[in-house]
């Protein structure tokens, strides 16, 4: 039997209730990368580009102007416009996307195959102007995939070029820093750091608290109880604020310049420089809010800080209950650090051996310590040093003389602390600046070792 067949003709162009043609719903993307007064200039000119070219149209309805101003297009995630423009794409709003060029849309190959499949599978069109693309045709894949590959090394070109740019400015000594995240300084019309007299005085707190014995997080919360606004205008100060402030050069006057790289292009991340680049110093390159001697110094305690807590096992010398002994005393038979408790109903504190806490199980035999002894212990000690203040002058005299920042500030302390005479109580503020730590023999007898090497054995 011979085979029949029938020519089903295709449909003509599918219309409304009413009859007339459905128009296509257009969007528009925009996008410039730059704040140059030329590129914005160009912005407004594709916003007002598309608008006239779609709404002239009697085929085309309106879906949207979707732009980006003054962002990266190498992604997307950033991009808030470009992120409305695919979610009105997936809630069926929009028919058909037009846009200048791949690299307006997209310079990562990756994010412009994905996007443009998925409106492709959605059923809706890009159309790129400029390469005269549309990602429906039947060869659009493979031109788009090719383009797009060109946008991305336009991209990588692009990032090296500015990033050589940049080398070479720091190469000059010519900084490249924002300061609107930086405490203490502002920018002239040149471009050079200028002090900004409000935050100094905050930057100089903190050097001087430091230098005086506070832990990182005794300054930040002190600076938040005292409602001291940091460089976001809030007091929203920590430990780590503080170290970083501690640590950066610029306060001193000069500049290390590369402290971070891009790891490549495309992720934009960013990583601490340990080596793997090139960096640049500058001395005397701006005034700075603290003396280069202080700075070096608070470098020394830092490490000094670091070394001590190393070898005593702890992670911080701080205190939130005012007493200038937390993490300081020290068990002479296991070398186990005390910690503060209180007795049940009474409010006199005292201090026991963590080992010979019951939850320990009991390791060392130590007995509790009074507070009010460890304090009489330092008030004695203390008392001792500057009743051979003369014989120790010698010995501050050359260490103010040393080579070493943090010895020559130790022996200023001690030189202008002892002037001061005996002590009637022990002040925690003094023995923040003076006291390295104590170690506990038994409830009444103590060897208490000071930061300018004092070493004084006291019993009770």
């Amino acid at each position: 039997m011979a085979k029949s067949v029938t020519v089903i003709p295709a449909s003509q162009t599918k219309k409304s209730a009413e009859g007339t043609k459905k128009k296509v719903r257009v969007a528009a993307y925009c996008r410039v990368s730059t704040e140059q007064e030329e590129q914005l200039g160009s912005f407004e000119n594709q916003v007002s580009y598309y608008t006239e070219l779609i709404n002239k149209n009697p085929n085309w309805e309106m879906a949207g102007i979707f732009s980006d101003e003054g962002i990266s297009g190498t992604g997307t995630k950033k991009r808030q416009g470009f992120q409305n423009l695919i979610r009105a794409c997936r809630e069926g709003k929009v028919d058909r996307v037009i846009t200048k060029s791949i690299s307006r849309f997209a310079r990562n190959t990756a994010d412009c195959l994905r996007y443009s499949r998925e409106l492709k599978d959605l059923g809706i069109p890009i159309y790129f102007e400029k390469e005269k693309i549309d990602t429906m045709a039947a060869s659009g894949e493979l031109l788009f995939t090719i383009l797009s590959s060109l946008a991305q090394e336009e991209s990588r070109n692009i990032s090296e070029n500015t990033t050589w740019g940049i080398r070479s400015k720091f190469k000059r000594g010519q900084p490249m820093l924002n300061t609107e995240r930086f405490m203490g300084y502002d920018k002239d019309e040149n471009g050079n750091l200028v002090i900004n007299p409000e935050q100094a005085r905050v930057v100089e707190r903190i050097f001087r608290y430091f230098l005086e014995g506070w832990s990182l997080e005794e300054i930040a919360q002190r600076l938040r109880a005292k409602n001291v606004p940091g460089v976001t205008g809030k007091a929203a100060w920590n430990a780590n604020t503080i170290r970083r402030m501690l640590q950066n050069e610029k306060y001193k006057g000069d500049l290390l310049m590369q402290k971070t790289y891009t790891v490549d292009f495309l992720s934009k991340k960013m990583v601490a420089n340990n080596g793997e680049k090139d960096q640049y110093y500058v001395q005397g390159n701006h005034k700075p809010i603290i003396s280069p001697d202080d700075w070096e110094a608070a470098q020394a305690e830092l490490k000094r800080r670091e070394g001590f807590m190393e070898s005593h096992g702890i992670k911080e010398i701080s205190s939130k209950v005012g007493t200038a002994f937390f993490n300081k005393v020290y068990c002479g038979s296991c070398k186990s650090r005390f910690i503060r408790r209180s007795w049940t109903g009474i409010k006199e504190p005292f201090w026991k051996c963590f080992q010979a806490e019951k939850a320990q199980g009991k390791t060392c035999k130590a007995l509790n310590v009074k507070e009010a002894v460890l304090q009489e212990a330092v008030v004695i000690a203390w008392n001792s040093i500057v009743e051979n203040r003369d014989q120790e002058m010698e010995r501050w005299e050359k260490m103010r003389e040393s080579e070493n920042p943090l010895e020559r500030l130790r022996g200023k302390q001690m030189i202008e602390l002892t002037a001061e005479g005996k002590l009637d109580f022990e002040i925690p503020e003094l023995t923040r600046m003076v006291l390295q730590e104590i170690t506990v023999h038994s409830p009444t007898s103590f060897t208490i070792t000071f930061l300018d090497g004092t070493v004084k054995n006291v019993k009770i």
